[in-house]
């Protein structure tokens, strides 16, 4: 039996969020000691957050005293919890805490009529003397449990919006990577660069390779296709359009966005040099299109991963996240191999994903009880993101995600993981060896969540349509420009 398989079989024994469920904010009388949490995710992830939660509300009523009720509710996807965080705050239905979105935090801050109305700032709780990190021994907050352990660009999310402070705590994080058929890769070299003739040395090539590198080998595949697969219709397939932009900006230096003085948002490509370079980029990615070398979900309407499993492309990139979506099911997981994404320049930066959680306070109760509320739900997520627990989260039904703290990697329970956990281990590998820290966190503000799905726009209708540049990026601005 594989490590995954065991995971899997363990979980079937938890009810489904059967302990400590509850439906809304208002389920549980108006009292200090009621945490809401509501989060989205696998039925594995949250059958174990129902177990972790029972463990927390016992050793706390064990170690200090308090009787902590927690009331854990799936709310969908993250636009659902946004929605509903927009929509409960007038009436008093809202978590003490929530799976968000750095842009749904952004909104409910520049909403708040003031400071804090909304979204607690956590610089105080991080800090805090009786509760802040390596404070409380008994819920895993060792002295290694610091600050400092967290991997420093997941921490920086959190207090990349418009306001001074930090109002998100990364929960699990992800990346994109690349997959790619062994066997497949092994062909293509053959005419690439056939000195190389071991396969792990065309993966050490493959990982060393400048983003114009990996498109010389993609025109190599795409001129052999019959000899490489003969099923195979484009090299290379992206699943991002709007990633596509951003991190190919980032990785050639070109600014992408801000936040000005006065805390409104900014798009730095809007004119001037900026903006010539950063269509001069899409230019070149219209060319790359138009030889047949890369396609992208916005082009296609559906995922790598599908065309990836059938054969219809040699290199996926993906979330890792979804890792388990791109194995074939008749290949055996050795034959399927994970490595970061070329970069643009050699430059390697990349995106930083994964759910993170956010702080409310509900305007429907006492600034007594809300504080209460929030300490104790700072305590349970320093609990959920302890090294074992987050491990725990990241392996049982969440795999592709990686714990946010270093000493987690060190734990007796992901080393196993990394040795059986297949094509999942491989891709945090990836993540934890080849981009090792080096994520980008692109400003968030009122419009961000607009103007990240207009250069995904400006990819898709150029690349696909041959829609003008020039009037996709005027588009794309304009349309961000109203939601600003």
């Amino acid at each position: 039996m594989s490590h995954k398989t065991s995971y899997k079989f363990a979980l079937g024994l938890l009810p489904l969020l059967g302990l400590l469920a509850g439906c809304s904010s208002n389920s549980t009388a108006a009292d200090g000691n009621t945490v809401v949490f509501w989060s989205t995710g696998s039925q594995g992830m949250n059958n174990t957050l129902t177990a972790l939660a029972k463990k927390f509300t016992a050793v706390m009523k064990e170690k200090t005293g308090v009787d902590v009720k927690v009331e854990l509710s799936v709310e969908g996807s993250y636009d659902d919890i946004a929605t509903k965080l927009s929509k409960g705050l007038s009436i008093g239905n809202v978590p003490t805490m929530a799976v968000a979105y750095p842009d749904t935090v952004a909104n409910l801050i520049a909403s708040e009529p003031a400071p804090e109305s909304y979204v607690y700032n956590i610089d105080s709780y991080m800090n805090d003397a009786e509760i802040g990190f390596t404070k409380q021994p008994f819920l895993g907050d060792t002295s290694d449990a610091t600050k400092e352990d967290i991997v420093p660009s997941f921490l920086k999310e959190g207090s990349s919006y418009s306001r001074e402070g930090t109002y998100s705590y990364p929960f699990m994080k992800s990346s994109e990577v690349m997959f790619y058929n062994r066997d497949n890769l092994e062909k293509a070299y053959r005419f690439y660069k056939p000195e190389i003739n071991t396969i792990s040395d065309m993966e050490r090539d493959l990982k060393s390779l400048s983003w114009d590198e990996f498109m010389d080998l993609c025109k190599v595949v795409s001129e052999h296709k019959a000899q490489i697969l003969s099923t195979l219709e484009t090299p290379l397939w992206y699943d991002s359009d709007s990633n596509l932009f951003i991190t190919q900006m980032y990785q050639r230096g070109i600014p992408y966005s801000s936040i000005e003085a006065d805390g409104k948002g900014k798009i730095d490509f809007e004119s001037g040099e900026n903006r010539t370079e950063a269509e001069n980029m899409v230019k070149a990615l219209k060319a790359e299109r138009d030889a047949g070398l890369i396609t992208t979900k916005g082009i296609e309407n559906s995922y790598g991963s599908d065309a990836f499993k059938t054969g219809k492309v040699l290199f996926s990139v993906g979330s890792s996240g979804g890792t388990g979506y791109n194995m074939p099911s008749d290949v055996t997981p050795d034959k399927i191999g994970v490595c970061k994404v070329p970069a643009a320049k050699k430059n390697p930066l990349y995106v930083s994903q994964g759910p993170t959680i956010t702080f409310i306070k509900n305007p429907s109760l006492s600034d007594e009880i809300n504080t209460s509320r929030s300490r104790l739900a700072w305590q349970f997520a320093k609990f959920l993101t302890n090294p074992d627990n987050n491990v725990r989260l990241c392996i049982e039904g969440s795999e592709g995600y990686l714990p946010i703290r270093y000493s987690a990697y060190d734990t007796e329970a992901y080393a196993s993981y990394l040795e059986e956990g297949e094509i999942y281990a491989a891709s945090a590998r990836v993540l934890i060896d080849e981009i090792n820290g080096r994520y980008y966190n692109s400003p968030v503000f009122p419009g961000s969540a607009q103007l990240r799905d207009q250069v995904g726009t400006i990819i898709t209708t150029v690349l696909k349509d041959g829609k003008d540049i020039k009037t996709a990026f005027d588009t794309a601005i304009t349309t961000t420009k109203t939601a600003m």
